[in-house]
């Protein structure tokens, strides 16, 4: 009986420790996105990233070779940022969309999890759950102030991952870049900046042309004049997304509309059946063009940097003349990923003047 009450205790030892927080003592502390203080191993080997965006950034940190197991939906969804890695869809299951299941995720033995979209609780009771290191990231907007929680996300893997070089290397290219967009455009008076329109926005699936970003970075990088910027702040949500009334895209009557690729169909279909639509300017000047999916599990930054290219060449040809998007297409792949797998992300609709409409 006595033997029974000790085997029991050791049970019960053994699994408070398990549900407690990483307690590492040869390890580093690291404050993460969320202000929470986490104890990392020196040396990490094996990590798994959960929730929308998570990643996608660690591949951006040149982490492929370190993800132990992914989320079921990146095995059957195609993703731009698994387009160069197509092995790690062969990984073990860590659990469902955004969030893994902990006792899959302990099965592939990460040294530690990354996570997106979190709450401080959410990342702490993981933390209990696994007894390994949770580390939240953010993964936000790229065309306001929230640019710079972005780079600091990078920094932070790059510290957890002992790629400090990596990080300072991808912030640096991110940011000339913007700044190189701005230098072509900063100078363009107001009266001869085009207006411009984005349509067909994904979240969490498909969207018509009513789905618009106010804040969409090509626009705000080359000094586009965004119509959807005089939308009300309360209309605005970067999780679930921001829609207008198709009356009062007629109001606005942009001189440029660009469909997100992902919502192509959708906006088309409402193109043709919405009353007017069919006699926006843009479409009876040809000047409707498809962008590449802005969002796909989150924001696909690179194809932010692309897309902007692409749409300063459209708005001031003369001042993008010496662009050539395939070559800066697989530019940007190669420093995100490290392969030029820019000709892999295009399908027929890509970057098209749509006509006919």
């Amino acid at each position: 009986m006595k033997n029974v009450v000790y085997l029991c205790a050791i049970f019960v030892f053994l699994s408070g420790c398990r549900n407690q927080p990483n307690r590492n003592t040869n390890g580093i502390t690291v404050e993460d996105m969320l202000g929470r203080e986490v104890v990392v191993p020196q040396k990490v080997e094996r990590i798994v990233g959960i929730r929308a965006g998570t990643l996608r950034l660690l591949l951006y940190m040149d982490a492929s070779d370190m993800i132990a197991g992914i989320e079921e939906p990146e095995t059957r969804s195609p993703r731009p940022y698994l387009t160069p890695f197509p092995d790690l869809t062969e990984l073990p299951i860590i659990g469902p969309l955004m969030g893994g299941d902990a006792e899959l995720i302990l099965n592939v033995r990460p040294d530690v999890i990354f996570t997106s979209y979190s709450t401080v609780g959410e990342a702490d009771a993981l933390q209990r759950k696994t007894g390994i290191p949770v580390i939240a990231l953010e993964c936000p907007e790229m065309a306001t102030t929230a640019r710079d929680t972005l780079y600091s996300s990078l920094r932070l893997i790059g510290k957890v991952l002992n790629k400090r070089d990596r990080a300072d290397t991808l912030i640096e290219y991110m940011q000339s870049t913007i700044d190189e967009l701005d230098k072509r455009t900063a100078n363009i008076p107001e009266n001869d900046k085009p207006s411009a329109y984005i349509g067909g926005i994904s979240y969490s699936g498909a969207k018509g042309i009513i789905s618009t970003q106010p804040y969409f970075p090509p626009f705000s990088f080359v000094n586009a004049q965004n119509v959807a910027s005089l939308l009300e702040k309360r209309l605005i949500s970067h999780v679930r997304g921001t829609y207008i009334d198709k009356e009062q895209l007629l109001m606005w009557n942009p001189d440029f509309i660009f469909i997100d690729e992902s919502g192509l169909a959708l906006s088309l279909e409402d193109i043709k059946t919405g009353k007017g639509l069919n006699e926006l300017g843009a479409l009876q000047n040809e000047k409707i063009y498809t962008l590449l999916p802005y969002n796909n599990y989150a924001i696909n930054y690179e194809m932010v940097l692309i897309n902007s290219w692409y749409i300063g060449k459209m708005l001031y040809p003369e001042k993008f003349s010496d662009i050539e998007i395939g070559e800066k297409g697989n530019e940007i792949s190669e420093i995100f990923f490290g392969k030029r797998v820019f000709d892999e992300w295009l399908t027929e609709d890509s970057f098209q003047a749509l006509r006919g409409y």
